[in-house]
């Protein structure tokens, strides 16, 4: 297991593709990713209002209750994905910079950047 991220009130590991997010005060465990290839990293926005894991694509999970356990090909208000759908349109995502509440900024493999409201854009 890996500690992917950190913040106040929550922790984010992955074991191999599977990532699991951690309330801390209560321990609760809860499945918010599944990556192929595993997951390159995760960012908490300062808020600790979503996370955003990334490798094989995006997933932004919300941070509210009730969570949901991932599930691949689920609608749900919990989580949203981008560059995940097929081998066809898959983007490796090498990293990622929050830049304020709402707005991260994706860095993919070949070096293109692209600036994503997680709210409006996905």
């Amino acid at each position: 297991m890996s500690v992917l991220c950190e913040s106040k009130k929550y922790m984010v590991t992955s074991d191999y593709e599977i990532v699991t997010l951690t309330v801390k005060n209560t321990h609760e465990k809860i499945q918010i990713g599944d990556f192929y290839g595993d997951p390159e990293g995760a960012i908490i926005s300062a808020d600790e209002k979503f996370c955003v894991m990334y490798g094989c694509g995006i997933i932004v999970y919300f941070l509210k209750k009730p969570f949901e356990n991932y599930q691949y090909n689920s609608k749900t208000p919990q989580w949203k994905e981008w560059g995940r759908t097929n081998a066809n349109n898959s983007v490796w995502i090498e990293n990622i910079k929050l830049l304020d509440k709402q707005c991260i900024e994706i860095e993919s493999e070949n070096g293109i950047f692209k600036k994503i409201n997680v709210y409006h854009d996905l």
